[in-house]
């Protein structure tokens, strides 16, 4: 797999962590207070599925593979791994000597355990659950006419054999998180918030809503370190305000959005404390054809884009901290096309395309909400005054909660929306089959095509790299061509810290758990 591409930073210094008397006043705990803008929707890996849950959930478990600091895909729990002659199948050995938070040995049947509870129905699986769609039996699980993968064999408890329906090139770099199989038997089925069963170099340890998740070092971790003591996610919903948290040395390390970052990328006492890393996450612009007629029509969808400026997207609202997105696959991303055509901000084509359209100047529009969170807040109001000012769209801007906002989108409840979608992996596959491909849950827009369809599932057995890109490359032009998309801008990612700790990671894929973290 390739790197993640080019970082921009301004220095290498990582983050910082607090320091405060222990009990025994011999000692000093060390814990990196750092911020989250919300709750995290769950802290169960079965559930799992979005981005501030993920922040938390990184550093307490683990899957087969995982990432380093410059996005190469890293052996993890599994230490190799073969495929079989036939390609429908792989063999993984696993690390030995791990364990979990409990303390009971991680074996071949945690893994098995771990692909049942998610395919069960009743566990209402989260992101994690597609991974396993074409593992022979998977099927079953959720049809509820058994509990046990029949495509799944322990060898012995480090070696298991995993059978497919069909071929999964990518399966190895799937980022399914594994959990101790006693955990229930243990602690009931609302383990989650209770106990922690994961393998990773932090335990969960308390959630307080509104306030804080705090996560404590396991001291048995089989990896390399973890040097501090805890981590504590403060929950700020305003990055202006975790910046004066930081500013008052209430936060050690602060990961904020571009648009607020504004004010650490202008003000010089920050300026050796920044790192700033090109996100591995697209956003866009969602038109759901299934709840607003005229999206029907390619010719509003096309107007609705090229009203979009994005080069005053990206000096006005990221202050620079961004660029233009034209496609679907982010740079340094595997299967991203450096030659796409730019996306033109064109008011006179867009125009003259709504009135081909039956609708001169906006004229017989339905109104139209367009939906977000809070932190989103400036971006709806710029594509609300686009839209109104360049297409004469009716558009009234509507904040919601972010839990219910994700659960309106995944139900397909949505108009129009401006959304992100952050790649788990470092393959173009994650962005095109999970945001666009026609059966996916998470394809909110509702936008279909049989063409494009039929080359994510080409792609899915192709092994050979270089053919496999090909394949995104193509299916993505079908998706540009028919405006199933609007493609915005890709974000710098932005961070500070204190400058007395080594050892953070921030890659293209946010933080890496921090367990290199030191003091100096």
């Amino acid at each position: 797999m390739p790197n993640i591409g080019t970082r921009l930073r301004s220095t290498l210094v990582a983050a910082a962590v607090g320091a405060t008397l222990a009990a025994s006043g011999a000692t000093y705990a060390q814990t990196l207070r750092t911020n989250i803008l919300a709750d995290p929707a769950m802290v169960d890996p079965i559930t799992f599925s979005e981005l501030i849950a993920g922040d938390v959930m990184e550093g307490i478990y683990e899957a087969f593979t995982g990432i380093d600091k410059d996005g190469n895909i890293v052996p993890e729990l599994a230490l190799s791994w073969e495929a079989s002659e036939d390609n429908l199948g792989w063999r993984f050995n696993l690390r030995q000597g791990v364990k979990f938070h409990s303390g009971r040995d991680f074996t071949a049947k945690d893994v098995k355990w771990t692909f049942e509870q998610l395919l069960l129905p009743g566990n209402k699986g989260g992101l994690n659950v597609k991974y396993l769609d074409s593992v022979v039996g998977a099927q079953d699980i959720k049809d509820g006419n058994t509990t046990e993968l029949a495509g799944v064999t322990i060898v012995d408890d480090y070696t298991i054999d995993i059978r497919f329906e069909e071929a999964d090139v990518l399966f190895p770099i799937y980022p399914i998180w594994f959990m101790d199989s006693g955990i229930i038997d243990e602690q009931g089925a609302d383990w989650a918030t209770k106990a922690s069963a994961g393998t990773g170099p932090f335990k969960f340890v308390e959630w307080n809503r509104g306030q804080n998740v705090r996560l404590e070092a396991n001291n048995d971790y089989w990896g390399v370190g973890p040097f501090v003591d805890a981590v504590d996610f403060l929950i700020v919903p305003s990055d202006d305000t975790a910046i004066s948290m930081y500013e008052a040395g209430e936060l050690d390390l602060i990961y904020v959005d571009a648009q607020a970052g504004r004010r650490v990328l202008r003000d010089d006492r920050f300026k050796e404390e920044l790192d700033l890393v090109p996100a591995a996450q697209i956003q866009y612009l969602g038109m759901n054809q299934t709840q607003y007629e005229p999206f029907k029509d390619i010719r509003v969808r096309e107007a609705v884009c090229i009203a979009i400026d994005r080069d005053a997207m990206v000096t006005g609202l990221f202050g620079g901290a961004a660029f233009p997105l034209y496609g679907q696959i982010t740079d340094g991303v595997a299967g991203y096309n450096p030659d796409l055509k730019p996306i033109p901000f064109d008011p006179e084509r867009a125009k003259a395309l709504m009135a081909e359209a039956g609708y001169p100047n906006g004229e017989g529009l339905p109104a139209i909400k367009m939906s977000g969170t809070a932190p989103r807040k400036d971006l709806l109001a710029y594509y609300a005054s686009q839209l109104k000012t360049v297409l004469g769209m009716p558009v009234e801007v509507e904040v919601v909660e972010r839990g219910a906002h994700i659960k309106n989108m995944n139900a397909g409840e949505v108009a129009l929306f401006p959304w992100g979608w952050t790649a788990g992996y470092p393959d173009g596959l994650y962005y095109l089959s999970d945001v666009w491909y026609g059966p996916s849950v998470y394809n909110r827009s509702r936008w279909q095509s049989d063409e494009f369809d039929a080359l994510i599932e080409q792609s899915r057995e192709t092994a050979d790299n270089e053919s496999r890109y090909a394949l995104y490359q193509e299916a993505e032009q079908v998706l540009l061509n028919d405006w199933g998309t609007c493609p915005t801008v890709v974000r710098m990612q932005v961070s500070a810290a204190k400058p007395n700790v080594e050892g953070v990671n921030l890659t293209s894929f946010r933080f890496l758990p921090f367990n290199e973290v030191k003091i100096n």
